[in-house]
């Protein structure tokens, strides 16, 4: 299938037909490939993202690359987004290199510079044919609650096309959502919504939170967990480095197939 280049129709599908994406952070081949493989066994559309520490080892132009080349070769739809973007030189540059999605993280600047460089990148992404993503809070203490108004402010203040808000979720932490304002800001909103430090919220309410309008829940370090684990286990006695690659590619299927099915998405390639 080929390489979704504009993000807004798969977030729109996602939004429209009730399910959520997760959104994969990878850096290498074999966390992509096995998110890949994991979305086609569950005929599932996915979303593959790079953090710009990632980009520092591969550019936005390597990056884009081995994932299209993956895409054109899966049989189920598959972005590319850039994750926690800072600042628009850098989601310039990986827009030129052909990402389907960028997010520019304003959580540290005063609401009206954050509207301001969020509509700003918004005409710049949406001229590249590509979606933005936009975050009203720090998710750091993963205490921080988006404010609804301060939320509604943004989204029709930048032309994003999907929002992270702050209901509870912990980077790399176990984590319980706060539903009853995750309902309040859906809405107040209307919008696609977002939740980042995914891998650690309890299904049950990821379930919930799908019902709800999220589209796009980050994941990053269920994979990475994962794969040091991998390679841990495995290397010490390995003859070949095809064997430790192996290994973590199909420990890491099973992390990826699993988000899938507790967002819903398994199945819903077919619709696409």
């Amino acid at each position: 299938m080929p390489f979704i280049s504009d993000g807004r129709k798969l977030v729109q599908h996602a939004f429209n037909n009730n399910y959520a994406m997760p959104a994969f952070n990878i850096c290498s081949l074999e966390m992509a490939k096995a998110c890949v493989m994991a979305a086609e066994a569950e005929e599932a559309p996915i979303i593959i993202q790079t953090y710009p520490g990632d980009l520092k080892h591969a550019s936005p132009k390597v990056m884009q690359a081995m994932v299209k080349a993956l895409a054109e070769e899966a049989s189920v739809p598959i972005m590319l987004h850039l994750d926690h973007g800072e600042g628009l030189s850098m989601a310039v540059s990986c827009l030129r290199a052909g990402y389907s999605s960028v997010m520019f993280d304003g959580a540290e600047e005063s609401l009206a510079e954050n509207i301001a460089k969020s509509r700003r990148l918004a005409e710049v992404a949406h001229a590249a044919g590509a979606s933005l993503e936009v975050t009203a809070d720090a998710f750091e203490d993963g205490q921080a609650m988006s404010d609804l108004d301060d939320t509604k402010a943004l989204m029709d203040g930048s032309g994003a096309d999907k929002i992270a808000i702050a209901v509870g979720s912990r980077h790399g932490q176990s984590s319980r959502l706060d539903l009853a304002h995750l309902s309040a800001l859906a809405s107040n909103l209307g919008r696609p919504l977002v939740l980042h430090g995914g891998s650690g919220i309890a299904a049950e309410d990821l379930a919930e939170a799908v019902k709800l309008g999220v589209v796009k829940v980050n994941i990053g370090a269920a994979l990475l967990r994962n794969l040091l684990a991998s390679w841990s286990k495995e290397a010490p006695s390995a003859k070949l480095h095809y064997e430790v690659f192996d290994f973590a590619r199909n420990n890491l299927i099973e992390v990826a197939r699993d988000k899938i099915r507790i967002m819903k998405a398994s199945g819903k390639a077919a619709g696409f």
